[in-house]
């Protein structure tokens, strides 16, 4: 989870292995025959809301793995703390085959890096094979681990875009209901509303700066980008980091107004180490109006316990699809990210490890993880299930329609490096807001160029 704390005790996975992981043994090699340990590496404390829901859920998964490879181990290793502390001291295993683990759980913006590292299987050949829960998974999902053509990493839960507003304070604003604005000039001129309404309430969270490292792009300035003139990043075709666009632009010019003219959050907040996981208490406790945010938000709502509990949320806050700059085709856009299982390259049993990867994959696991952890499911015969959708309305349904216009952040091992030099352009913005667009281009520009090379990056002209 790329949100922090968030999920509830719910339709964890259990049961014996039936459907995707009973037809996903690769090969000629029978299960029953399969020997040796293979380890899983997993958050502990981070991707479900209630630890006590993750050890019930990896525990299932063992259960599983035992009656379907009796001749073979599984071993679990439990990881605490953020999805950066977890990525630091994956970093350090994997420098040697010895404490290298078989399989493990990351946020998706990092798939890049480890397979750029050359540490993660490709896991083309065992996909290629009638696996049901790949033929589930939407392209724009399937691409999420691919990395220069080649399959990396599997979706296991997806973190998408989208508004989320407080209808009380939007509608003492004068602001009719339901809201789902066509553009951006509409988002600018609510949250204007709200400001002369509502004294002391922030108008609009839109996140900035470098603290949440990856998935501040993934849950604020990505799905701009993705939605403006020119909704690129980077430049496959040129193997080129775009740094200068109208689009980029158009999503600056909207930075500047927010923070320009206080319409945004203070920097205190939006620089906090715990900054994603800010806005659904304060849109809960009439903080906050509208919000740049993510699925999970409902997800957090709906928890029996936690500090962000808001149990008539349902009645008193709605989400509306991200538009477009100017309301132009397709009208909406987002991002799409998450969190990933893959296979070591250094695992000595990958046909073991695949098989592991079918079980997590199972729709019934899917379900449970998605409920844990606060996901959308990355299949569609688990996002469109009665036991998810029902979940917590109205907010899953709603962003299992926006999951289909969303696209992948592009994670490339260099992505890093541009969102590190889009979070100083928007948080230059949001602390000094009479820094120019210009000067926040120039800030892009040189955070790229700098670390990767004139020759990695471009401009799209006008």
């Amino acid at each position: 989870m790329t949100h922090g704390s968030i999920g509830r005790r719910g339709l964890l996975g259990g049961g014996l292995l039936v459907g995707a992981a009973a037809a996903g043994l690769h090969s000629h090699a029978r299960a029953e025959d399969q020997k040796g340990e293979i380890s899983v590496a997993y958050s502990a404390s981070y991707v479900f809301g209630v630890d006590a829901d993750a050890v019930q859920w990896w525990g299932s998964i063992k259960q599983q793995f035992d009656a379907k490879f009796p001749g073979a181990t599984l071993k679990l290793l439990p990881m605490d703390g953020t999805d950066v502390d977890m990525m630091t001291k994956f970093s350090l295993q994997f420098r040697s085959p010895a404490t290298t683990p078989d399989v493990i759980q990351l946020p998706t913006t990092y798939v890049g890096q480890f397979a750029s590292s050359n540490y993660l299987l490709p896991l083309d050949k065992y996909i290629k094979t009638d696996v049901p829960f790949w033929s589930s998974f939407p392209d724009n999902i399937r691409d999420e681990g691919r990395v220069d053509g080649q399959v990396y990493a599997l979706v296991c839960g997806e973190n998408n875009s989208g508004i989320l507003y407080n209808i009380e304070i939007l509608r003492k604003a004068g602001i009719a209901m339901p809201w789902s604005p066509k553009n951006w000039a509409e988002i600018l001129d609510a949250a204007r509303k709200v400001k002369s309404a509502n004294p002391g309430v922030i108008p609009l969270w839109a996140a900035a700066g470098i603290s949440a490292g990856t998935t501040g792009i993934l849950q604020g300035s990505g799905a701009l980008v993705y939605g403006s003139a020119t909704p690129m990043m980077y430049d496959a075709g040129k193997q080129k980091w775009v740094v200068d666009s109208p689009g980029l632009r158009e999503v600056l010019e909207l930075y500047h107004t927010v923070y320009s003219e206080g319409l945004g959050a203070g920097t205190s907040d939006l620089f906090s180490p715990k900054a994603v996981g800010l806005p659904p208490a304060m849109m809960r406790d009439k903080r906050l109006a509208i919000a740049l945010g993510s699925n999970w938000y409902g997800f957090t709502w709906t928890r029996v316990k936690g500090s962000r509990y808001w149990p008539t949320a349902k009645d008193e806050a709605a989400a509306a699809p991200i538009p477009t700059s100017k309301g132009q085709a397709p009208g909406m856009a987002g991002t799409l990210g998450g969190w990933s299982y893959a296979v070591a390259r250094a695992t000595k049993h990958p046909d073991l490890a695949w098989g592991l990867m079918n079980i997590l994959e199972d729709t019934k696991n899917s379900i449970g993880m998605a409920i844990g952890g606060g996901f959308t499911p990355p299949g569609r015969n688990a996002a469109t299930s009665p036991e998810f959708v029902n979940y917590a309305p109205p907010f899953t349904q709603a962003f299992a329609q926006y999951i289909t216009i969303a696209k992948p952040l592009p994670y490339n091992g260099d992505f890093p490096v541009y969102a590190r030099g889009l979070g100083q352009a928007t948080g230059e913005l949001a602390q000094h807001p009479a820094t120019s667009v210009d000067d926040a281009i120039r800030i892009l520009h040189d955070t790229v160029a700098n670390q990767l090379g004139d020759a990695s990056v471009e401009v799209v002209p006008g």
